[in-house]
Formats: C-alpha cells, sequence, structure tokens
C-alpha cells in the first residue's frame, strides 16, 4: 500500500506518493507528481471519479464539466486524503 504526501519545501508544487512504511524523503519510495495532468488518475485510483456520466477520465470535457473543474476537484480529493493508505497507490511503483 502507499500514501499521498504534501511537503512544501521538499516537494513544493506538487505532493509525493510513498510506500507504506518508508520515509517522504527516500527517493526510493516515492514518486513524485508535479503535473496536475496527473490528478484525475491518481484521484480515480484512490476512489474518485470524474464524473457520473463515465464519459471522461478528468482531463478532458464531458457534456457536464470542465476539464480545470475536475482536475482541481482531483487535487482537493487527494489533498484530503493525505497520509491515508491506499492499496491501488501500489500501482506507481514498478519492479526491475
Amino acid at each position: 500500500m502507499a500514501f499521498v504526501h504534501f511537503d512544501s519545501n521538499y516537494a513544493p508544487g506538487g505532493f509525493l506518493i510513498v510506500k507504506d512504511g518508508a520515509d517522504p524523503r527516500d527517493e526510493r519510495s516515492t514518486i513524485l507528481i508535479q503535473i496536475d495532468w496527473d490528478y484525475p488518475a491518481i484521484a480515480s485510483t484512490m476512489g474518485w471519479q470524474a464524473c457520473p456520466c463515465g464519459e471522461t477520465d478528468g482531463t478532458v470535457n464531458c457534456q457536464h464539466r470542465k476539464a480545470f473543474e475536475m482536475i482541481a476537484e482531483a487535487f482537493e480529493y487527494i489533498e484530503a486524503r493525505e497520509g491515508q493508505s491506499f492499496p491501488a497507490l501500489d500501482e506507481y511503483f514498478t519492479s526491475n
């Protein structure tokens, strides 16, 4: 499992996905997220839904919502769940 961690000094303008039990400053156990385009996918992995219509992943407009609104909402969703573990976040860590 993994969690999100915000640290404006260490990861300004973004956040980290951190393996459970790891130090957020251990680069072997973290993924830096800085691009807002990634927020909807990460939030979806954590249980958020861009739009009930299912026509968008949150990065493109649908009939009901604008992408910029969904991206902002996705970020707020992620931020509100800082420190909570999510098994699906493990997908951001690949094995070599």
